[in-house]
């Protein structure tokens, strides 16, 4: 194993872990102690506070009410991206595997749906982030707003989607390799994959997870806040 791979694959995750922790427990710390401005709301209230957030959460009917085109393209994007993520806990692994196996589907129907699901999920993940680039740049409302941080999130993002398509149509790609790694990194003696395109895969990744406390990709993590903020009674 050469020291390039040993870097990206056996020692960058460990830290991307500790940067990643480190940045949410430190965001959540700031959110906690930041003064709560006057009881208001910027919404309607709900009925029930737990239901609008979960409504806003699945939904997002706040975005659907002010920019119907940006939901269309934000809702396919977030949707397709929890698959993505389901499909790569089946990938490192072989949890999702036993759950469908247990339910009676058999190998060649998990691969099958890995390979028609995860396809499809790439291709209109791609599409949909290279959208809302698009939309970045020729909107001139959008471009106003958007700072370097925000292109910079979104080429990274498109970039990770990239190398993973190009693995799953062009490059070789072993599944068994790359849960040997996942595993490798557990027992703390890395295993990585030869792949140069994984290596690169798994670089760009790890660069995404250390930068999400530090960017407005933390939305997820402050979207509970901001909800029990703004829709209180």
């Amino acid at each position: 194993m050469n020291v390039y791979a040993l870097f990206i694959g056996g020692i960058l995750p460990y830290l991307a872990i500790l940067v990643f922790l480190g940045g949410m427990i430190y965001r959540f710390y700031v959110w906690f102690k930041t003064p709560q401005p006057g009881k208001m709301t910027l919404f309607p209230a709900p009925s029930s506070l737990a239901g609008g957030v979960i409504s806003e959460f699945f939904f997002f009917p706040s975005l659907f009410r002010g920019d119907k085109v940006l939901w269309v393209f934000s809702w396919v994007f977030h949707v397709t991206l929890a698959l993505v993520f389901l499909g790569h806990i089946r990938v490192l692994t072989g949890l999702i595997d036993s759950i469908l196996m247990s339910m009676g589907v058999s190998d060649e129907g998990i691969n099958w749906m890995s390979g028609t699901l995860g396809g499809a999920a790439g291709i209109v993940l791609l599409a949909t982030g290279i959208l809302l680039l698009i939309r970045r740049l020729v909107l001139n409302r959008v471009r106003e707003i958007s700072g370097v941080p925000d292109f910079f999130a979104l080429l990274l993002i498109v970039a990770i989607i990239v190398t993973g398509d190009l693995m799953r149509f062009g490059a070789h790609f072993d599944l068994e390799q790359t849960r040997v790694w996942a595993g490798s990194l557990v027992s703390f003696s890395p295993v990585v994959p030869k792949s140069a395109m994984f290596q690169v895969h798994v670089l760009l990744a790890i660069l995404l997870i250390m930068y999400i406390p530090f960017s407005k990709i933390m939305h997820l993590g402050g979207f509970f806040f901001t909800n029990a903020l703004v829709k209180r009674r």
